[in-house]
């Protein structure tokens, strides 16, 4: 793939969740009419989705898709290297898998010899490579500045050091939970562990984000990472397809405002038909309107089956027409203000994530 030389290239590597993957697609896209070339990787199974969304929206011919072969093994073939796929108690597999397609990824920016690197959280490696090849690595984090300011806070100060912005706090049980199970046996001197990823990027990380929600938040994690947060904004797939969703929008539109609960547990989360009970109950009692994405890994026909009762008609018996209480015009005139700053703030982040990244090539290009 020959790259026309008044363009810079940019590889960008996303992790195998659905969740990543189109939030870097989204950038891709914005990058991809700011004069640069796109070198997206990622597995097959992955890159077949994504082929079809590309097609989809008459994706520009800068955009080049890079196919990254992960080991395989008879309990996880290739249709299992995507999260969208993997079974759960086969996701351990896929990322043991994934880490140890390092030696590949290193033929692939070998060959490649991008201007910048541009890599997820769970490879931090990828980027110790690249800078080894005097290449600059930014990490684009697909989570909000919140979270990660609230973590590299507790990790920097201590659990018993109160975060600066009270609205954001932990209950005892849910911190104890928290490093129980995300930060269990934390060693600071580990640079790969938790926000290796931020240490290794090149002055900037990129954040999927915007001021207009998480001004704040984003200027403390700044200053606990010592690195540049650029918010590229939200970064949201637009779906112009109509009718792909008709039937959820046509009944959206005959509820209230603020009377509607949406429940989503990401690409990479199943329920089990016990937790599902629970959360039915949870909403039946509530007596809302909701919108329920369920999950299920892929050929588990049976888990379908068993919680057939909580879906169709069934559920759509379930909802009662009662409405949430309200805030009234006020909270839909503050919805209204911060929709319009996000709206303002899209093409400036746009143009300020093109400006730095160029920024960056040109002096590494500088340093050769």
């Amino acid at each position: 793939m020959d790259a026309k030389p008044n363009k810079l290239n940019i590889l960008m590597f996303p992790w195998l969740a659905h969740g990543h993957i189109f939030p870097y697609l989204e950038l891709a896209k914005n990058l991809s009419n700011k004069n640069f070339n796109i070198f997206f990787c990622s597995t097959p199974v992955n890159l077949t989705s994504i082929k079809l969304t590309l097609e989809k929206s008459q994706f520009p011919a800068s955009i080049h898709l890079v196919e990254l072969h992960l080991p395989s093994s008879p309990e996880l073939p290739p249709q299992y290297h995507t999260t969208k796929n993997v079974p759960l108690h086969l996701k351990d597999k896929l990322f043991q898998a994934f880490q140890m397609s390092k030696s590949t990824f290193s033929d692939i920016i070998c060959s490649l010899k991008p201007d910048i690197l541009i890599y997820d959280v769970f490879q931090p490696w990828a980027a110790k490579h690249a800078l080894s090849l005097n290449i600059p690595a930014i990490h684009f984090a697909t989570s909000g500045a919140t979270p990660y300011s609230f973590s590299h806070h507790h990790l920097t100060y201590g659990w018993d050091s109160p975060f600066p912005h009270e609205a954001i706090f932990l209950r005892d049980h849910e911190r104890k939970a928290l490093q129980a199970v995300v930060f269990p046996d934390f060693d600071k001197k580990d640079e790969d562990l938790v926000f290796g990823h931020f240490n290794l990027s090149c002055e900037i990380v990129l954040m999927r984000t915007c001021r207009a929600i998480e001004g704040k938040y984003i200027d403390y994690l700044s200053e606990l990472c010592k690195k540049i947060i650029i918010p590229v904004g939200s970064n949201v797939k637009e779906d112009n397809e109509e009718n792909d969703h008709s039937e959820i929008m046509e009944w959206l539109s005959t509820k209230k405002p603020f009377s509607t609960v949406f429940i989503s547990f990401g690409s990479e989360n199943y329920l089990s038909k016990d937790q599902m009970k629970e959360i039915a109950k949870g909403l039946e009692i509530s007596n809302v309107n909701f919108i329920w994405i369920v999950r299920f890994p892929l050929g588990e026909k049976a888990a379908r089956d068993e919680i057939g009762n909580f879906s169709g008609e069934d559920v759509a018996k379930a909802i009662n027409e009662v409405v949430l209480e309200e805030t009234g015009k006020e909270m839909r005139i503050k919805c209204a203000q911060v929709s319009e700053k996000m709206k303002n703030e899209e093409e400036d982040a746009k143009n300020e994530t093109a400006e730095e990244i160029t920024r960056i090539c040109m002096e590494y290009k500088h340093k050769k």
